[in-house]
């Protein structure tokens, strides 16, 4: 397996793994929304879905772009960008 190749799965597996925080977390907000007694509740919970969710977006498109960097980087950059995604 070439580097990039090996930068490549690292930052799509990461990119999957956000992907699925948002899926648990969006079931989560919706079940306590479901169990929420009041309006404001729900608005409050939703309103943390959202900065939550808009957060772990970030780390995606952060992931995305550094993926895209990684199929024109250097063989040291690629080390670098493989290395800032292990042990997350």
């Amino acid at each position: 397996m070439t580097l990039l190749d090996s930068a490549t799965e690292t930052i799509e597996k990461r990119m999957e793994q956000l992907n699925h925080k948002i899926e648990a977390e969006q079931a989560e907000a919706e079940r306590k929304m479901a169990e929420a007694e009041s309006e404001k509740a729900r608005a409050d919970m939703q309103t943390e879905l959202k900065e939550r969710t808009r957060k772990l977006q970030e780390q995606i498109d952060d992931a995305g772009q550094k993926l895209a960097d990684a199929k024109s980087a250097s063989e040291s950059r690629l080390r670098e960008i493989v290395d800032s995604f292990r042990g997350k």
